[in-house]
């Protein structure tokens, strides 16, 4: 009996098939922005786990800014006094405070000029965090010897995607006007920003940006054993004396994750409420549709009834249509939110950003609740159209014209 009415349900699909698939559309965009989401929610907390990795669990990192949001303050110019925060190494537990800048400078090689974010810092301590909290390591060359040396070094992708001709260790970068050579490259690290960037030390990014005894952040490198929770506690104190930045934030690793889970949580929701939205059209969509699907086959339902069918099956035959609608949206919807994952995963990784996406972290399990809830949803939303149907009269569904 379910196999008749299956084939039943198909064949009606297929004989109204715009309007079908009109109604099957405002299922599968919900559905499919959910999947997405999903499917793409563990690669961005591990994308960020790596980036958090590169600072280290004994390190802290201080931005300008609030922290709901603590790049703005960044992306805005604020400075910190150069001198304020290497006051911080005072505070026990401290090991090591590196002042750091970013700037997006003109780079000339062999004729040829890009824009570069440049990265400085003083080379002496963030060679140590480098080394120790970073695990960068050079795949040509080695650490500048001084501060005021003119040496740079390269990132991975800085180094053999930015120019036609990559330079070498050894060659000469024109920047700002001013000679500078390439002292090392660094191996890649897999995350844009940092294989993008060129890094030099602090002294030559002021003279060369004329922002003398300022720096944008620091990176804090904490002693062995430290509390890292009391020692930030302390820092914010510090700097709350500062009267340069008044907002600023004061970052643990624990914290990041936190701020970003934040932010991940509220994208989840704002794109749950989305597809629920966007299941309620469906279902007024497929309600609709069932509706019209009823009035066109009043006569085919009074030809039924005559040669014995009950009102229970016509009942089912409607709901297993509507459900199937349902269930089908569910379908392409996961198809489809898989499919924008994989290939918005596929441009990051063209930029630098591996692991977005993987086909392991996919919940099939959440899967089978998504295709569950539209089957549900389809079922309900044909409901009214099928009790309709199923209470015709035999006599007057043949008289319908």
């Amino acid at each position: 009996m379910f196999k008749n009415f299956l084939l039943l349900t198909l064949k009606s699909i297929r004989y109204r098939p715009l309007r079908s698939w009109l109604t099957i559309l405002g299922i599968v965009i919900g559905i499919m922005l959910v999947v997405v989401i999903f499917a793409l929610g563990d690669g961005i907390q591990n994308v960020v786990a790596r980036l958090l990795q590169q600072f280290g669990s004994d390190m802290v990192i201080i931005f300008p800014g609030k922290e709901t949001n603590p790049f703005l303050g960044l992306a805005s110019g604020q400075k910190f006094k150069e001198e304020d925060l290497v006051n911080l190494k005072m505070i026990p537990g401290v090991r090591l405070v590196v002042p750091m800048s970013i700037a997006v400078l003109n780079v000339e090689f062999n004729g040829e000029k890009k824009s570069v974010m440049f990265h400085s810092q003083p080379w002496r301590e963030y060679k140590i965090v480098a080394e120790e909290s970073q695990s960068l390591k050079f795949i040509e060359g080695k650490w500048p010897e001084s501060e005021d040396s003119r040496e740079v070094i390269l990132g991975y992708r800085a180094a053999f995607k930015l120019f036609k001709t990559p330079p070498g260790v050894g060659d000469d970068l024109i920047i700002k006007g001013r000679r500078f050579k390439v002292a090392g490259i660094f191996s890649e690290v897999g995350l844009q920003e940092e294989d993008n960037q060129i890094w030099m030390s602090h002294k030559d990014f002021q003279a060369l940006t004329s922002q003398r005894g300022t720096a944008s952040a620091a990176a804090l490198k904490l002693e062995k054993g430290a509390n890292i929770d009391l020692v930030a506690k302390q820092i914010k104190f510090q700097l709350e004396k500062q009267e340069v930045v008044r907002d600023f934030s004061v970052l643990t690793p624990e914290k990041a994750n936190q701020i970003i889970g934040n932010i991940l949580s509220v994208i989840e929701l704002v794109l749950v409420v989305i597809a629920l939205v966007s299941l309620v059209v469906g279902a007024v969509g497929v309600m609709n549709t069932m509706y019209t699907s009823v009035l066109e086959r009043t006569k085919q339902i009074g030809i039924m009834k005559a040669i014995g069918a009950s009102s229970e099956s016509i009942l089912s035959l409607f709901l297993i249509e509507s459900g199937m609608i349902g269930l089908v949206g569910g379908i392409l919807g996961i198809i489809l939110g898989i499919t924008f994952a994989y290939l918005i995963g596929l441009a990051a990784a063209n930029f630098g950003v591996r692991g977005l996406f993987s086909f392991a972290s996919l919940d099939f399990f959440g899967f089978f609740v998504i295709l569950v809830i539209t089957f549900i949803t389809g079922i309900i939303s044909g409901i009214l159209p099928a009790r309709q149907a199923s209470r015709m009269e035999p006599a007057e569904a043949l008289r319908y014209e």
